[in-house]
């Protein structure tokens, strides 16, 4: 039976604009993908998340990606907006964390996501109400590995097989099935979202 509710951050609970990002801070579409391509598209990015590189020194690296020096300022622009110009809280998100919380289920938070966003995770909706949270760069280690499912269920004593992980990648809720988490892989389909957790809601009041 589902006792906990896990959410994934980034395409569950909030939106990724690192495009948006980009032309806001360019002016026009030309330089704008040049930055998204030096910085957000580049390998490196995803380092932030197992935080093997720092902010800054991701920033002088996009910086050196860069033919043009006129565009280099901006990466500057870019970082030091972040993580409120890139990530938006889903529409509908924080009423669906209100009700999950209301029929009696325990919620938490893991993320692939660097210290930037750890630093600043008021922006993402009603975490003030969590139960607990991992941020993959704190713990040194991303999803799907295994060791960061168990950082989550032995720091706040839970079951795996009383969790239901819900992640927008395949390969995350495939990594906790593994472990044997009960899963869902969201798609943006909201409404289906809420009917997977009424069911799972009418099992625990039935007990």
């Amino acid at each position: 039976m589902v006792r906990n509710i896990v959410f994934d951050m980034g395409m569950v609970l909030m939106d990724f604009h690192p495009m948006e990002a980009s032309l806001a801070a360019a002016g026009n579409e030309a330089d704008a993908r040049a930055l998204y391509e030096a910085l957000f598209a580049h390998p490196e990015w995803v380092r932030l998340d197992d935080g093997t590189i720092t902010q800054e020194e991701l920033g002088r690296r996009a910086q050196a990606r860069l033919t043009h020096e006129r565009l280099r300022p901006l990466v500057s622009r870019v970082l030091d907006a972040m993580p409120g110009n890139i990530l938006r809280p889903i529409p509908g998100m924080d009423s669906l964390v209100d009700w999950v919380l209301e029929a009696g289920f325990r919620v938490y938070l893991l993320s692939n996501a660097g210290l930037m966003v750890s630093e600043h995770r008021e922006i993402i909706p009603r975490i003030e109400k969590f139960h607990g949270v991992v941020f993959s760069a704190e713990e040194g280690v991303i999803k799907p590995d295994p060791r960061i499912y168990a950082r989550l269920t032995e720091r706040y004593g839970l079951l795996p097989e009383e969790c239901l992980f819900i992640d927008d990648n395949p390969a995350n809720t495939e990594g906790a099935r593994k472990l044997g988490w009960q899963t869902y892989t969201y798609g943006g389909d909201l409404p289906a979202l809420r009917t997977v957790l009424q069911g799972h809601a009418r099992a625990l009041a039935a007990r």
